[in-house]
């Protein structure tokens, strides 16, 4: 038998013996007298570098150079004892067997080392069963494949590069046997966490061996497109139930599994309160019959956030059911519900409740309700619904009327053709799906990214207009804001974005952008006119291919723009300059309106200053002197502040501050700080203020358990003495009372009623709308002016009419309530220098109550415009808001008699633009 070494020399030899050794044209011939090496096979020349030859009868070793000359052997058998051998063979280095090597499963070498692992499975057999030595991951592997007659595979578990903790096998359509091999190789694998095992044509038994193995480590689970069967449900129901589950992400979709399987399936994650965040069930043949389990799951799962039951058949009652519980629902923040049938109503309120889902919710942020068969009708429903909804970025309603827009409006166009479905996109939790533009446009699938459009002004500017090649270049209001700079946050799309601007009717490009060669017309309209032009150049801004909208470990978007929020709306100039130069004394007020000039406060405190007791606080002659001149210098401030704050719990008609209120001031300006001064003492301080008065005890004006004008004033000495002075951090009443104003000063300067009717009450657009509809404001007040009026008095109105004007207007919401109402009517009271002996505070005049709607119009701010946002709302002038308002109340508050006799106003009387002179 010939072995050969290298190409400096051979041995030769039989199996066991070697006969001789040549090297370099020399042979030695039988050096080994007998020596074993064992299976020539096992020989691996270009390990051994050097050679051992034997020497003399003990067969002791001599070390030879395979490159140097060969000498004579000198025997040294003599000197060797039995401790020495055994010494160098100790220190000799150990050969690990083939399955104690370390194998990476990911790699560059992973997949090599694991075929040439394949090529010597038989001697790696033997080794392990002859060592007692645990099988490899490898050699599980390849074991099972050779018993299951299987070519083996690398199954996901080794891979080039990846991570360890995933096995991804996604559409191999590997079956049954090849899972079992994986199953295998999972044995002494515990660090996979995620299986993505869909599309592999896995049936019962495949499934019932691999989730037996992956049971207690699997944290993601995708079966989907597959075959699982019941017996693949009850083992992943098994798996469910056990205290070792870890499982958060399931995914069976098209599995066919129908109700009753799937049902079983939502029974073990409601009975175990699960800890599934993301749970998949599409394409399974679901029914009505399933909706109450569905409905049971949203409303008990608490960490349920992702639903998909995409293509099953589902009608209105059903999903009724599924609605009414993501109503309530304040975890899940994605919802594939397409491709069912919601629209088909079955004699159930599905619409509705999609609806309420729509404008209630405020935590879902990716919603797919496609192809439902919803009606016409429904659909402008679902789209009134969803244009207050802030809180969803991405929303899909393909397949059903209506196209959603750009800013996340659902558009509804009675005369398009309800669209013809071809690839529709599938939504994927808050990941970007596509780069491609579609119809419908979703922020999330899409990766849409924020932009600002800024111009740089350089003269006149308004109106500034922008103009974007993705929305047809329709125009785009951009307004003058309040630091004079023209800004707009706009989402926009991925890739490439051409625009232009329109600066006072011309068209131009900003020099502040990039901009590239274009030279082609454009058309588009403006202001509803037909608008043509060539640019030479056009403006670009490029966004990133692929971008994450949503922040998934904070659940909030990367961006400040909000859905569905309107572009700015550019109202022209209504009426130009009018010959007449417009005062005061022109106004409708001018007559009826009474100042406060310094006279008459003086006369409100010296009446307030003689009914307080606060001589009995201050009993030094010259300190009381002092304080009184103290308090009238913020007198005005003093009773600014007392107005507030009695609006807020009048005692029926009769403005005061209950404990309740005072304790609010209190916070507001921190007189309580639980040191010098505790919750406990101003509570004694506010019974003791009641209590001095027992000369007006009986008044129906001075409530028992109240603070009455004079009392307020009393109240604030009788904190100051406490607070201040007993705890000697003033010397004196003056310096208390001083202190205890300084301290409140920054919250109450803060109220001043006058402020609000010079800055936007007195001017000239909301006197001519009060005098345009000063015959629909009698009309009103002196309709609703008859509960308390006696007969023969003069009329006047009450708080409650005043509450029943706001009701009979539907007026209160959540943004506009009771309290608002009770602020109108007080503030715009006039004030009264003896609030004691007269009901005059409580008795609204006819100028009274033209401030007070006023001062509602403010508060509730209706639209002047369709798709007006909040913030657009408050920051429109006055007027508008008032002529809107009053408009409501002819719908509302007028009978139909004076609808027919003085007519039903609609629109505004600032539209009217008179002729040039």
């Amino acid at each position: 038998m010939h072995v050969g070494l290298s190409n400096k020399f051979s041995i030769q030899g039989s199996k066991r013996k070697i006969v001789s050794l040549q090297f370099s044209d020399k042979t030695v011939e039988d050096y080994s007298k007998g020596l074993s090496i064992g299976d020539p096979s096992d020989l691996n020349t270009s390990q051994f570098p050097q050679l051992y030859i034997p020497v003399g009868k003990k067969q002791m070793f001599q070390k030879v150079d395979r490159f140097s000359v060969l000498q004579p052997i000198k025997k040294e058998e003599d000197k060797l004892t039995d401790k020495d051998i055994m010494r160098q063979l100790q220190e000799s280095p150990e050969h690990k067997l083939e399955d104690q090597i370390p194998k990476a499963l990911v790699g560059s070498q992973s997949a090599r080392s694991y075929f040439q692992h394949y090529k010597v499975l038989n001697k790696v057999k033997q080794q392990n069963e002859y060592h007692k030595i645990n099988d490899s991951i490898q050699t599980q592997m390849l074991k099972q494949a050779e018993s299951q007659d299987v070519l083996p595979c690398k199954l996901g578990l080794i891979k080039l590069n990846g991570n360890e903790s995933q096995i991804s096998i996604n559409n191999h359509h590997y079956g049954d046997k090849y899972i079992s091999v994986l199953s295998e190789g999972l044995r002494q694998n515990q660090g996979v966490k995620e299986f993505l095992l869909s599309n592999n044509r896995i049936k019962q038994n495949g499934a019932v061996t691999i989730l037996n193995q992956i049971g207690k480590q699997a944290t993601v689970l995708d079966l989907s497109k597959n075959d699982i069967g019941q017996l693949g449900v009850d083992c992943l129901c098994q798996q469910l139930q056990m205290r070792e589950n870890k499982m958060e992400v399931i995914n069976i979709e098209d599995n066919k599994l129908g109700d009753k399987f799937v049902m079983k399936i939502l029974k073990c994650l409601i009975n175990t309160q699960n800890k599934v965040k993301v749970l998949n069930i599409s394409k399974n043949f679901l029914t009505n019959e399933i909706c109450d389990l569905i409905k049971e799951m949203i409303m008990q799962l608490d960490l349920l956030e992702e639903l998909y039951i995409h293509w099953n058949q589902i009608k209105g009652s059903g999903g009724q059911k599924i609605f009414e519980a993501l109503i309530e629902n304040k975890n899940m923040i994605v919802f594939d519900g397409s491709w069912n049938s919601f629209g088909i109503s079955e004699n159930s309120n599905c619409t509705q409740k999609v609806c309420d889902f729509l404008s209630q919710n405020k935590i879902m942020l990716h919603c797919d309700l496609s192809a439902n068969q919803f009606t016409l009708q429904d659909c402008k429903l679902i789209a009134n619904s969803l244009k207050p909804n802030r809180t969803m970025y991405g929303f899909h309603f393909t397949g059903n009327w209506g196209v959603v827009d750009p800013r996340g409006f659902l558009i509804i166009d009675d005369n398009a053709q309800q669209k013809v479905l071809g690839d529709t996109l599938r939504i994927k939790g808050l990941e970007q799906v596509t780069t491609q533009r579609h119809e419908d446009v979703c922020w999330i699938c899409e990766g849409w990214q924020e932009q600002v459009f800024d111009w740089i002004p350089d003269g006149e500017c308004d109106p500034l207009f922008l103009h974007m090649n993705f929305e047809e270049y329709k125009q785009v209001y951009i307004p003058k804001r309040n630091d004079g700079t023209y800004k707009l946050s706009l989402m926009i799309p991925t890739g490439q974005t051409q625009f232009l601007f329109t600066v006072i009717d011309n068209q131009m490009i900003a020099a502040n952008y990039e901009n590239i060669k274009f030279g082609h017309v454009i058309k588009f309209k403006m202001n509803g006119i037909n608008v043509s032009c060539q640019l030479d150049n056009i403006n670009i801004v490029k966004k990133l291919k692929h971008f994450q909208l949503m922040d998934k470990k904070e659940m909030k978007a990367l961006t400040s723009v909000l859905p569905r929020t309107p572009d700015p709306i550019y109202i022209p100039p209504k009426l130009k300059k009018q010959k007449r130069i417009w005062s005061f004394p022109i106004s409708i007020w001018f007559k009826d309106f009474r100042f406060e000039n310094e006279e008459f406060l003086r006369k409100c405190f010296e009446k307030d200053w003689s009914c307080s007791k606060i001589s009995k606080v201050v009993k030094n002659l010259d300190e009381f002197n002092e304080v009184k001149n103290l308090l009238w210098k913020d007198y005005k401030m003093i009773k600014e502040t007392y107005k507030w704050y009695s609006s807020y719990n009048p005692s029926g008609d009769v403005w005061s501050i209950s404990s309740n209120v005072i304790t609010d001031f209190s916070s507001q300006t921190e007189l309580v700080d639980n040191k010098t001064f505790k919750l406990s003492d101003l509570d004694l301080k506010f019974i003791a203020t009641c209590a001095a008065s027992i000369e007006y005890k009986g008044n129906y004006r001075n409530p028992e358990r109240a603070l009455c004008r004079y009392q307020f004033m009393e109240f604030l000495v009788r904190v100051s003495d406490d607070k201040y002075l007993k705890q000697k951090q003033a010397n004196n009443m003056i310096d208390s009372v001083q202190m205890i104003l300084d301290q409140c000063r920054p919250i109450m300067q803060q109220y001043n009623a006058q402020k609000w009717r010079d800055e936007r009450y007195f001017n000239e657009q909301c006197d001519d709308c009060l005098k345009y509809y000063k015959t629909l404001l009698n009309y009103v007040y002196n309709r609703y002016s008859i509960k308390k009026v006696k007969p023969g008095q003069k009329k006047f109105m009450c708080l409650d009419e005043l509450h029943e004007i706001c009701g009979q207007a539907g007026l209160f919401d959540e943004k506009f309530v009771d309290r608002d109402a009770d602020l109108a009517f007080n503030l715009s009271m006039m004030l009264q220098i003896d609030e004691l002996e007269s009901d005059r505070i409580f008795q609204m005049t006819f100028v009274e109550f033209m401030e007070a709607i006023a001062r509602i119009a403010e508060k509730v701010s209706l639209p002047a415009a369709p798709d007006m946002s909040w913030e657009q709302r408050q920051q429109q002038p006055l007027h508008i808001k008032l002529e809107r308002l009053l408009i409501l109340l002819a719908q509302t508050c007028a009978s139909e008699e004076y609808k027919q006799q003085y007519g039903n106003p609609q629109k505004s009387i600032f539209d009217v633009q008179p002729d040039d002179d």
